[in-house]
């Protein structure tokens, strides 16, 4: 498809959004009329999504546009069920069309976890201003870990093992160009089985599995007034939670500690985490030796981090989205940081060392230079 087929195609579905949104009024708000309200992008995420903001001077709702042939709704609208029974402060889905590929939902506002811990590490690098915040995120965890799971997927060690070969093949083998002998990639097959067993030996519960400071808002008021109360305690909106998955205890608390998008002193990770575990213990009554806590809790990251960097990559390669890029060096010290700790990883750590940690930052700058000369070489020769 073409740059100018895309837009079209955009332009095509944004317009079909708002007249399945006003064709919602006689139920969703027959007080208003359709052109009181105003329709604006709200900044998406990673996925084909899409989101839209329609707005009057008292009301607010997100619209969804999710081409169906791209994004599948039902498992969005069936978890945020699951959820919100579990008392998580997830959207509330007013109208759903899964033929067209559109929903209408809460507004949760703008304010993303992300913004109020950078504020936070302004005033306090070593992160204690930023508690308050993982603390509220710490009750909603525990409520998704409280959910049922016999209707969740399973975080497979095949879907793991997937996840981790993202790394290998857009970040090895795309942004930094190696081609990688057989000894090295039987190196990260071992390196992947130590981490698929670590996961899987850990109690399964239910998983968000983007649980993040991008997926999370800091809320006032959950009815989607515009009018806002502003001076009520702040609560954590939860969103994002489509690939919800039965698995590892420890991944959920791992992406939120471990942020791509944000890092902490290690020792403060560690004592939220500790906290975390604590709660664990009152709430859940699953009871780990702090030591092996933190071990599973590290070891998990390590896999996450690894598709981190293989997503961010395919984010930049495929879908020429670069801000992405910025976020790898951040997530490269995480998974570095814990091969260097950890007996199972010592082999890529050596390996990650001599190839990839020395001049990251200038590897990735290289990729998005050479990315740009192919174009300028195409343009040429037209």
């Amino acid at each position: 498809m073409t740059e100018s087929s895309v837009i079209n195609s955009n332009t095509h579905r944004a317009q079909a959004l708002q007249i399945w949104f006003r064709s919602l009024f006689p139920k969703l708000s027959p007080a208003s009329r359709a052109d009181d309200f105003t329709f604006s992008l709200v900044q998406g995420d990673a996925s084909f999504r899409r989101y839209f903001r329609a707005q009057n001077k008292n009301e607010s709702y997100i619209l969804v546009d999710a081409p169906p042939e791209k994004e599948d709704s039902h498992p969005f609208v069936s978890i945020a069920t699951a959820f919100s029974k579990a008392g998580v402060k997830v959207p509330r889905v007013y109208e759903v069309d899964y033929k067209q590929g559109f929903m209408c939902l809460t507004d949760f506002g703008d304010t993303l976890l992300w913004e109020k811990l950078k504020q936070s590490k302004l005033s306090d690098p070593e992160g204690s201003d930023a508690t308050f915040y993982y603390q509220l995120c710490f009750a909603e965890l525990l409520k998704i870990q409280r959910v049922a799971t016999e209707n969740l997927p399973v975080f497979s060690a095949e879907l793991l093992r997937k996840e981790m070969h993202l790394f290998q093949q857009w970040f090895c083998e795309g942004i930094l160009d190696l081609n990688l002998s057989s000894e090295e990639q039987a190196m990260f097959e071992r390196s992947f089985d130590a981490l698929i067993e670590i996961a899987q030996s850990q109690f399964q519960l239910c998983v968000h599995r983007d649980f993040h400071s991008r997926n999370l808002l800091v809320v006032h008021d959950f009815s989607g007034n515009t009018a806002s109360n502003s001076e009520a305690a702040p609560l954590i909106g939860v969103i994002d939670f489509q690939d919800a998955v039965k698995g590892p205890y420890t991944y959920d608390l791992v992406s939120l500690l471990k942020d791509c998008y944000i890092a902490w002193p290690r020792n403060q990770v560690n004592a939220w985490a500790l906290q975390y575990r604590e709660l664990m213990q009152q709430k859940i009554t699953i009871d780990v030796d702090p030591g092996d806590f933190l071990r599973e809790f590290d070891l998990m990251g390590a896999q996450r981090h690894l598709k981190a960097v293989g997503i961010f990559s395919r984010l930049f390669l495929r879908d020429h989205k670069i801000t992405y890029l910025a976020d790898i060096p951040r997530t490269l010290a995480y998974l570095y940081g814990v091969a260097t700790e950890y007996n199972e990883l010592k082999d890529f750590s050596v390996w990650l060392d001599k190839n990839v940690m020395q001049d990251v930052e200038s590897k990735i700058l290289s990729v998005v230079n050479r990315k740009d000369n192919r174009k300028d070489n195409r343009e040429d020769a037209r």
